[in-house]
């Protein structure tokens, strides 16, 4: 409401007309139109293990706040069967049943089961899709096991086909074989049974090697209902030198000939849409962490500044250079990080303090990501992890920032809309969109010229979308508001 304030007192000494009732209807009626946009969020059943305010079980989750909700992870058992990961956790603790009943507060809600991880690897997946009797054994299974734990679906997070321990070059086609008997075998349940079909999703990762060489993304894209597009660490922090580990671009200061050219989120959806895959179902995710370094010299702490190692662990996620978003902030907001954005629209900012470093997605970048999504017509966003946001609102008024505002943008804005470099025409009118950003000390000159009770400077810059019209009556200006 804050900034709110002052984009009322903007609104109403630069708007000078409205938006037609005749475009709005337009907009909404159009054909690319995407109605049910995702908003899907993984749950990391590790985190009940956190100590403190860190800790997070089912019972945090507010059911009203993502679309698709899933779980991670299940196990893969030695028979081919699907598992619990953490038994005690899952079953004894009633993890699996806890999350199955925030469906009963919204009907509308989905939750699903992820299976798979880092962990896990390839050494069982891959003789697994490889053998059609195994693949049975496990596709009977997750009808079982989805229906016995009241779960919507199945997320399949196989990292990585044809990669790391185990991978063989014929995982690619044997992993589009194993989800399209997968789907047959759903919807043939669902027939015999009555019931709303088990739903498919699967991780896929952000680097265009390993999607090329272990997925056949355009038979996937007929089987799955939706791909989560794993776009963090780009970069990780065992590197050699600070970067930002989910860049929405590439920096027009980046040449071609940079090894980091296609490592950023824009290069990853073009490679996935030119391989096949549908716009809508593509969901893109949005990390709620932040990649650390430790800087080799704290006077250098810009981009590509040389790191000696990952940054120190937070003290809720106990992780070497990996801070959840309620960590970095608190480090900004109470231990005077200072807070830098080299890149604005390009990559989310870096905070620093010493010889501490970490990039992260703030609330204007993970906005930034959800107008993206909106303007190319993606399927939505995801978050990994909804622990790792500010759930409890420590840092600020609002629980779940970056969740929330990511969520408020990207239905905000209609998919007819596209970027600030491409225009949709109607009968008679132009639409196109640009950004405005203000600096901390910009805002604090507006607060002074727009009393209101925000704090003076803001700690982190503010976005605000501007919507030019070009008609034949003439030009006129309005702000592009949403809740963030």
């Amino acid at each position: 409401m804050r900034v709110l304030g002052i984009l009322s007192a903007l609104w109403a000494t630069t708007l000078s007309g409205e938006l037609s009732t005749e475009l709005r209807n337009k907009r909404q009626s159009s054909e690319g139109y995407i109605s049910d946009r995702k908003v899907v969020c993984y749950y990391a059943n590790w985190a009940v293990y956190r100590k403190g305010n860190a800790k997070y079980t089912p019972q945090n989750i507010n059911p009203y706040l993502c679309t698709h909700l899933i779980y991670a992870f299940g196990g893969l058992g030695k028979d081919d069967s699907i598992v619990p990961f953490d038994e005690y956790q899952d079953i004894e603790k009633g993890g699996y049943g806890r999350f199955a009943a925030l469906k009963t507060y919204n009907k509308d809600l989905k939750t699903m089961l992820a299976i798979g991880g880092w962990n896990e690897g390839s050494t069982r997946f891959s003789p697994l899709v490889a053998d059609p009797d195994r693949r049975q054994v496990f596709i009977k299974s997750a009808l079982r096991f989805l229906r016995q734990y009241n779960f919507d679906g199945l997320d399949l997070d196989w990292e990585y086909p044809t990669q790391r321990k185990g991978g063989r070059p014929q995982d690619k086609e044997n992993y589009a074989i194993l989800i399209a008997e997968m789907r047959a075998a759903f919807e043939s349940e669902a027939k015999k049974t009555g019931k709303e079909r088990l739903l498919i999703s699967m991780a896929v990762p952000a680097s265009l090697e390993y999607a090329g060489k272990g997925y056949a993304i355009d038979k996937l894209d007929k089987s799955l209902d939706f791909f989560n597009l794993l776009t963090y660490d780009y970069h990780s922090a065992q590197e050699p030198a600070v970067n930002h580990h989910s860049p929405l671009y590439r920096p027009e200061d980046w040449s071609e000939f940079d090894f980091r050219k296609d490592l950023n989120i824009d290069a990853t959806i073009k490679f996935y849409l030119q391989h096949g895959a549908s716009r809508d179902k593509l969901v893109l995710v949005i990390p709620t962490y932040g990649r650390s370094y430790t800087l080799a010299n704290p006077d250098a702490h810009g981009i590509s500044s040389p790191a000696t190692g990952p940054g120190d662990q937070g003290s809720g996620t106990k992780e070497d250079g990996y801070l959840a978003y309620y960590e970095i902030c608190e480090k900004i907001l109470e231990e005077g990080w200072d807070l830098v954005t080299p890149y604005p629209g390009i990559m989310g900012p870096y905070a620093h303090k010493d010889n501490q470093w970490v990039g992260f997605d703030d609330v204007d970048s993970a906005v930034e990501k959800a107008f993206y999504v909106a303007e190319e017509e993606l399927g939505g966003i995801m978050f990994w992890t909804i622990d790792n946001d500010d759930f409890r609102g420590l840092c600020g008024k609002t629980p779940y920032p970056l969740i929330e505002s990511a969520k408020g943008a990207m239905n905000s804005v209609q998919s007819s809309v596209k970027t600030k470099t491409s225009v949709s025409v109607s009968t008679s009118e132009q639409t196109s969109v640009t950004r405005l950003r203000l600096t901390p000390q910009e805002l604090a000159n507006l607060a002074t010229r727009y009393p209101s009770n925000i704090p003076n400077p803001y700690p982190y810059p503010i976005g605000i979308n501007i919507m030019t019209l070009s008609s034949n009556s003439g030009k006129k200006s309005k702000f592009y508001l949403s809740k963030w």
